[in-house]
């Protein structure tokens, strides 16, 4: 199941933890570059932008389980300006999700960790919790839920906080449609953050990102993707927004 869900899913954008004897399944690395256009976002999220983003992959799923993972590059040649006309400057994101199986069952130790920094913003989330194996004729995927720890700083608030900060969920889905047409769905949120964590963003004590989007795929190698994005006092986006996505990458 783990080798067609993750393998298509890680384009939403150390085997050490196995024994010396651990059997490799599939490996894969990516590069993507993409294009996001803010929707309703735009309006209200006033400090939002469209921008170009470069993403690199990579997944490794093997007898113990799987892990998977990306570092994303946003507006990587600091050519966006705000919507203020301001350099908007460019932002690292690196996101890693590990799902350790327990035995022959469908549910595992699972871990996720988010880092995003840029000039004003930096911030680090960890989830620790189990996750669940679904499948469902064709749906395949994965759904966490545990706690998190962060930390971060934001300098137009001139604070930082650093602790436990409520707990955090994942739902990770696919279909493939046909041989070539790929659906996929991810959703993400935190809930009962803490109040350091919310003062220092201007966060809610829920927040979330959902993503829906389709895959077409030339061959192996090569596919184009359209993704929906909606957040919601999330990153950048303190007010609820959709923006739209496209993508295009290459497998190897």
């Amino acid at each position: 199941m783990k080798l067609s869900t993750i393998a298509a899913l890680v384009m939403l954008g150390s085997a050490s933890i196995g024994s010396a004897n651990a059997e490799v399944l599939f490996q894969q690395n990516n590069i993507i570059v993409g294009y996001e256009y803010l929707l309703d976002a735009e309006d209200k999220n006033p400090n939002l932008y469209d921008q170009a983003h470069l993403i690199l992959g990579h997944t490794t799923i093997a007898d113990w389980g799987s892990m998977t993972g990306w570092l994303r590059f946003e507006n990587p040649l600091d050519s966006a300006e705000n919507q203020q006309g301001v350099d908007a400057g460019a932002t690292t994101k690196a996101w890693l999700k590990l799902d350790y199986n327990l035995g022959d069952s469908p549910f595992n130790i699972w871990g996720q960790s988010f880092t995003c920094a840029n000039k004003p913003w930096m911030e680090q989330n960890f989830y620790l919790g189990g996750s669940y194996d679904v499948s469902l004729g064709k749906l395949k995927g994965t759904i966490g839920l545990g706690m998190q720890y962060a930390y971060g700083s934001f300098s137009p608030t001139g604070k930082s906080f650093n602790g436990a900060s409520g707990g955090a969920t994942t739902i990770m889905l696919g279909y493939p449609l046909t041989s070539e047409w790929f659906a996929k769905a991810y959703y993400e949120a935190q809930f009962d953050r803490s109040d350091e964590h919310r003062e220092v963003f201007g966060f809610d004590s829920y927040g979330h990102q959902a993503i829906i989007g389709i895959d077409y795929r030339f061959n192996s190698q090569f596919f184009v993707s359209t993704l929906y994005k909606h957040r919601k006092s999330w990153g950048g986006a303190l007010n609820g927004g959709g923006e739209l996505l496209f993508e295009a990458g290459y497998n190897f």
